[in-house]
C-alpha cells in the first residue's frame, strides 16, 4: 500500500493531533496578543488543550 493511502498508524495520528493542537495554541495566542485582551479571553486557550488531550487518549483499536 502506498504511504498516502490507507489508515494512519496510532503513533502518526497522535503526533498529527499534537502538532495541530500546538499550532492552534500558537495562532490563538498570537491573535489574542494582537487584537484581543489576554486577561479576559484566556479561556479560548482551553480549546487546544482539549484537542491535545483527545489526541493522546488511548484508543480501542490500539
Amino acid at each position: 500500500m502506498a504511504r498516502g493511502t490507507g489508515r494512519r498508524g496510532a503513533r502518526e495520528r497522535r503526533l498529527l493531533g499534537l502538532w495541530t493542537a500546538g499550532w492552534l495554541a500558537v495562532l490563538l495566542l498570537a491573535g489574542l496578543l494582537w487584537v484581543g485582551d489576554l486577561s479576559l479571553q484566556w479561556p479560548v486557550l482551553v480549546v487546544p488543550l482539549a484537542w491535545a488531550l483527545i489526541a493522546v487518549r488511548p484508543r480501542r483499536d490500539e
